[in-house]
């Protein structure tokens, strides 16, 4: 066998090094290998010979080495635990894979991070720039990003940086070790490592004991102990009670391997995907949903329905979205069906040290730690200051202050901000970012994206016909292919991709004038439509429909992470587009009662309300040919089943004027959808109507259909 290189032999000695100082203060060290890609690769493998025996993982774009996985295998990470971990960068950075896997290196811990040399990287190609770009731009190369992470890898001064472009004598020396590794923190008698873990036992202990129906979320960045703290709870509550029966579920069962391990080997603890949670419903004393920010939104919600005890857990800041938007986004559905549910916050880490440097660098790094300001509530002086505007991405890039502020809007508003969001934000091809400042510091903000355009008739028609989806243009397609506006393609559009304002300062017209400035801009561009996508909720639509723009699409089939369907709002900006947007708006009414009816029977009533109330009347039969059906079974006994039709055509007529009016509320507009629209069976219209037994229903649907009408109804 050939000795090593006199490089490899230096970058072993300092990877030595760094373990047994990591070992020495319980903290994770970083030793960033820049070059080549076969020579970072080799030195690589020269690190993973000299420490044998370590649970190690490697992740690349690159097939090579061959014990390399993808980095889209850094999902299996969650909860798993590593001592060294090497991070291939020059098949692409996947900010994503990257947040999750370092979170998997417990305290004493080696990350190399494999780089092209940094002075070139932001300019090279990058593969994993193809999930931002658009049809048909190619991958881009590492951009503003790439620059940016750069630029904190070089000046971090915790991680020690050894580039093949130096000779070894001018890489960076180590002081000598600890003479000894510290020790972990010893757990009390009852298997807590810290007072926040054993705070957390106790919660879940309670959740367990006490009265049911009031779940707990315990919310900790990565390493607080959270997972363990649900399996010292679960091995505790086995040991007490025979037959004692406790479910565990999460993304995938490597993600509950942390927690199934603290339980121990008991017949009494079983893990089971979420899906299968809630088809099958398997009996449980206790249900235990560790990384439950990762698990889609309705599984969650269905879980409230049909388990008594529940225990969530989620990070607040990682791959899979943020804990503190799952946390905001989660309140809603916790309060409705849970109101005596508990939030725990767990602080201290226990899979390493305090200050660790490694977690420092990925706050920095991905701003993982992204939070908004405290901000007194605003004067009227203060509101006339704001000013909005369109921010520059490559300055935005170097303002570390005002990136940071715009994340953390991104961070709090939405539940599915990921590290990748970051990326889309600085590099997408057709990004544009808006902001608005109040004395100087970002308080709201709007991202939208180019989309449409496309000339191809082929394409085009491709498209219309569900044959071709090309990437990065949802508005364009959807209306193509599922709203049947074959044109939709050819025009040029902005989607509003994000948009987030301080709590402190909602409902004082930021949104609008963001929304505003945006439809200056596409109409001075030339552009023919602003668009957004997002899922259906009264509030949202009332949002949007306040602005003035049209609804033009509704999608059968809820979204896997928020559980809600999806719908889409048009403005118009050009003749063209205003002549697509009042197409789209006639077709949609002309259809939804065929949906409501369909696919979207076991859409939410009140939800269903508001996209009538957001639609023009649909044309019916006049009234005074069907008053005296009407009016038989409003006034008097004419059932329910023989009204049905000419119901339906009531309700599309009069429902949108009545809610107006305030002649009905939305959850009467929404009993009489369930019933007469959807055509749901009395039995399940219970949530919808206080009333007990079908002939006080009846009673209530016929005085809901009078004050509809809004007034009397003469005989033909």
């Amino acid at each position: 066998m050939p000795s090593p290189s006199p490089q490899a032999t230096a970058i072993v000695a300092r990877a030595r090094a760094l373990r047994a100082e990591a070992l020495g203060c319980r903290q994770r060290r970083v030793l960033l290998v820049s070059g080549e890609a076969g020579w970072c690769e080799h030195q690589a493998l020269a690190v993973l010979a000299a420490l044998p025996g370590l649970a190690t993982t490697w992740l690349s774009a690159r097939a090579s080495p061959p014990q390399a996985e993808p980095l889209s295998a850094a999902r299996k990470l969650l909860g798993r635990e590593l001592a060294l971990l090497v991070y291939d960068a020059h098949g692409g950075f996947d900010p994503d894979a990257f947040g999750a896997a370092t979170g998997a290196l417990v305290g004493g811990g080696l990350l190399l991070l494999l780089t092209p040399p940094l002075a070139e990287w932001s300019t090279l190609t990058d593969p994993q720039t193809a999930r931002l770009a658009p049809w048909p731009h190619p991958p881009q190369p590492g951009g503003r990003f790439i620059a940016r992470l750069a630029r904190v890898l070089a000046s971090d001064p915790a991680l020690i940086h050894v580039d093949q472009s130096q000779p070894p004598a001018h890489w960076p020396r180590l002081a000598p070790p600890a003479p000894s590794p510290a020790p972990p923190p010893a757990p009390d008698a009852e298997g807590a490592a810290s007072a926040d873990q054993a705070r957390a036992i106790a919660a879940v202990l309670r959740v367990a004991r006490g009265r049911a129906h009031r779940p707990l979320v315990l919310s900790a960045h990565r390493g607080r102990g959270k997972s363990a703290a649900l399996g010292i709870a679960a091995r505790r509550l086995l040991a007490e009670a025979e037959g004692y029966r406790i479910l565990v579920t999460a993304p995938n069962r490597g993600a509950a391997t942390t927690l199934l391990g603290h339980a121990g080997n008991h017949p009494g603890i079983d893990f089971v995907a979420p899906a299968d949670l809630l088809d099958r419903h398997p009996a449980a004393d206790l249900v235990l949903v560790d990384e439950a920010a990762a698990i889609p939104a309705p599984l969650l919600e269905g879980l409230l329905h049909r388990y008594p005890r529940l225990v969530f857990a989620a990070t607040v800041h990682g791959y899979e979205g943020t804990g503190r938007g799952f946390e905001l986004r989660f309140r809603d559905a916790l309060d409705h069906h849970t109101p005596g549910w508990r939030l725990e916050r767990l602080e201290q880490p226990i899979r390493w040290a305090a200050h660790d440097p490694l977690e420092a660098l990925g706050f920095r790094a991905l701003l993982l730690d992204a939070a908004i300001p405290a901000i007194d509530p605003p004067t009227s002086g203060a509101l006339a200051g704001i000013t909005c505007e369109h921010l520059d991405r490559d300055t935005l890039a170097g303002d570390e202050t005002t990136l940071a502020a715009l994340f953390g809007l991104l961070v709090q508003a939405h539940y599915q901000t990921r590290p990748a969001d970051l990326r889309m934000l600085l590099d997408g091809p057709g990004v544009r970012v808006y902001a608005c400042r109040l004395a100087g510091r970002v308080v709201a903000t709007l991202i939208a994206s180019a989309e449409g355009g496309i000339d191809d008739p082929a394409l085009r028609a491709a498209i219309f016909e569900g044959r071709r989806r090309p990437r990065g243009h949802l508005l364009p397609q959807t209306l193509s292919a599922h709203a049947g506006l074959a044109e939709a393609p050819a025009l040029r559009a902005l989607r509003v991709v994000r948009i987030a304002t301080h709590p402190a300062l909602r409902r004082h017209g930021l949104g609008t004038r963001l929304l505003t400035t945006l439809q200056a801009a596409a109409r001075a561009e030339g552009l023919d439509l602003v668009g957004t996508s997002f899922g259906a909720t009264p509030g949202l639509l009332a949002f949007w429909r306040g602005q003035g723009w049209r609804l033009a699409q509704v999608g059968t089939s809820r979204n896997a992470a928020s559980g809600e369907h999806a719908v889409v709002l048009l403005s118009a900006s050009s003749t063209a587009g205003a002549h697509l947007t009042q197409r789209a708006e006639r077709r949609l009414g002309e259809r939804i009662g065929t949906l409501l009816a369909g696919p979207l029977r076991m859409l939410d009533p009140e939800v269903a309300g508001a996209l009538l109330a957001a639609l023009p009347p649909a044309p019916s039969a006049p009234l005074d040919e069907v008053a005296a059906e009407l009016r038989a079974f409003a006034t008097a006994h004419r059932t329910l089943e023989s009204s049905l039709a000419p119901l339906a055509g009531a309700v599309r007529a009069r429902l949108a004027e009545a809610l107006r009016a305030e002649r009905i509320e939305p959850r009467e507009a929404a009993l009489l959808i369930a019933c007469v629209l959807q055509m749901r069976p009395p039995t399940r219209l219970a949530a919808y109507s206080e009333d007990a037994g079908r002939e006080a229903l009846l009673a209530r649907l016929r005085d809901i259909t009078t004050r509809l009408l809004g007034e009397p109804i003469d005989s033909p």
